[in-house]
Formats: structure tokens, sequence, C-alpha cells
């Protein structure tokens, strides 16, 4: 015969709790300062009066781009900028966090800081047994999560702002690193440095090697040396959309023409 318990499974711990207690497995550890700075962003988030704005809203998730204009590269080297703690310095220029957060959030180790600001969008799903059967689920959101998209919605802004001051200069960007030609101009490059300064953000430039890029029908694939570290992105032509987006529009507008056109 089946039992009753219900199990809980999130995106860092997963508890098992019976008629006996509870036991709970850690699938993600990290410090307690990283759960210390995730508290610490949330209250702020909760108080702000923007964050309050935020959260009712509905933001894009889109993280990438790339050019179409290149679909094979191969390079020694090519040009990097990536912002530094962009999310954290994201929520203080938003006025989302105080100075003190910023603070605490910059004295973590970089592999630590993205975890506690992704917190903000923390999910689980509980599912109910009885009787060894699965009766029930229950899924929860943590009613921050539109906040953590909105900064990424941020960053992609100012990305597609690079990106298009670089113009056919241009690779591609990921998150909040982008990539180009190693030829660009001095000028261009420094209206970059400023734009990105002038907004309140810092940036550092990163050594790439090794750098090719290849597109395989609607797939992008990037292979470099970072920082003498191998990696590898593969994404879809970030255009697609746009295209089918033009596709619509453009029937759109002939379907208008056709029906308020008179012989």
């Amino acid at each position: 015969m089946g039992i009753d318990f219900s199990l809980k499974h999130g995106t860092y711990t997963t508890t098992i709790e019976t008629m006996l207690g509870k036991q709970k497995f850690v699938t993600n550890k990290y410090s307690n300062r990283v759960f210390v700075a995730a508290n610490m962003i949330k209250k702020d988030v909760i108080n702000s009066v923007k964050g309050q704005r935020i959260i009712s809203g509905t933001y894009k998730k889109t993280n990438y781009a790339n050019s179409r204009k290149y679909t094979d590269l191969s390079f020694p080297e090519v040009l990097n900028i990536d912002l530094n703690s962009a999310y954290a310095s994201c929520l203080l220029i938003n006025d989302l966090i105080t100075q003190k957060t910023f603070d605490y959030l910059k004295g973590l180790k970089k592999e630590e800081r993205l975890p506690c600001v992704g917190m903000l969008a923390q999910s689980n799903t509980t599912f109910i047994y009885e009787g060894g059967k699965c009766v029930d689920m229950k899924p929860f959101r943590a009613p921050t999560y539109q906040v953590f998209y909105y900064l990424i919605s941020e960053i992609n802004y100012l990305m597609n702002d690079i990106q298009f001051e670089l113009g056919n200069d241009f690779i591609f960007y990921w998150v909040d690193g982008v990539f180009f030609m190693p030829d660009t101009k001095p000028s261009k490059i420094r209206n970059v440095e400023n734009m990105v300064e002038e907004l309140g953000y810092s940036f550092k430039y990163e050594e790439v090697k090794d750098f090719r890029y290849t597109k395989i029908l609607d797939k992008f694939v990037v292979e470099m040396t970072k920082n003498k570290d191998h990696k590898r992105y593969e994404f879809q032509d970030s255009e697609i959309g746009l295209d089918l987006r033009k596709e619509l529009n453009t029937r759109a507008k002939n379907d208008l023409k056709d029906r308020f056109t008179f012989s």
C-alpha cells in the first residue's frame, strides 16, 4: 500500500515531507552569504516604488543577438567588452536596491552574484501523493520574478544599443558581453565605451582568441578561447522572429490596403 507524502522540487532544493517529518536534499549548494544577499535584494525591491511597478509588468527574456551579415568567420583574436556586475549594477541604476546591498553584492564572487539575483525568479512545484499516487500539483513562483526578467530586458536594450553603434563590426552578444571585429575603428570603440559609462555601467575587455563563428542552417555555433578557457555557444538566428513579424505586418498592411481600395 502506498503512503501519503508531498514532494517539493525547486531550483535549489528538493523536499520530501511525510507524517514522520521532512527530508531536504540540496540540488545546488551555495554559501550562506548568497542567500543573505538574495534576501537583501528582495527586501529592497519590494520596498521600492519602481520595484512594485515592475512586479505588475511583463518583460522579454531575450539575452543574445547575432549579425546575419556574417555566416562564417574565423579570427586569431576578436574584441570583447563585458559589463562588470551587470545585473547588480542594473538593480542599483534603476533604484531597485540600496548602495549597501550593492556593496554587499560586489563583495561576492562572480559565480555567486548571478544566483542571488536569480532568486528573484525562484520557483518550485509541490506534488501531493495519496496512497502512493499523485493527486495534485501546486506550482509556485516568487512574486518578484518579473523583476529578474526586467533586468534581462534592460541589459538587452543596452546590448542592442552597442550593436547599433558598432554596425558592421558587430558579430554577436551573449547576455552582458559583446564580440566585435578586431579592426573596429578606435573612434567607434570610444563611442561604445562612453555610452556604457554614461548609463552608469563599468566594463572590462576580455582576451578572446581562436574565434570561429559559423552558421549551420538556422543555428549559429561560436567557439573561442576566452581567458584561456574554451567556450562554445549555440543559438538560433536571433532575426528569425523579426522576419516573421515583418512578414505578418506586411500582410496586414496589404489586407488593409485591399479592404479600403475602391474601384
